[in-house]
């Protein structure tokens, strides 16, 4: 089975269109808002978890600079703020 190998954010966003449709705007806009503050979260623990590692900040293609996290966090704070 498909799902077995998705991920929760990748199950939400498959919701079929009809059971979207059930959905108020508001409750629609508040969906598309956390996936949204879910994707920045870990895009933040990634590069901090890159930046702690070693092994990780070897293995990157890219430098992980101070600035790219206060970046990603800015991002987050932008959209976790009501």
């Amino acid at each position: 089975m498909a799902s077995e190998h998705m991920s929760d954010e990748e199950i939400v966003r498959s919701f079929p269109e009809e059971a979207l449709a059930l959905l108020s705007a508001e409750q629609r806009a508040a969906l598309d808002s956390i996936l949204a503050r879910l994707a920045a979260a870990e895009k933040v623990c990634d590069l901090v978890r890159i930046s702690l590692s070693p092994k990780l900040r070897q293995a990157s293609e890219k430098k992980t600079h101070w600035w790219d996290v206060g970046i990603a966090v800015k991002e987050w704070e932008a959209l976790a703020k009501p």
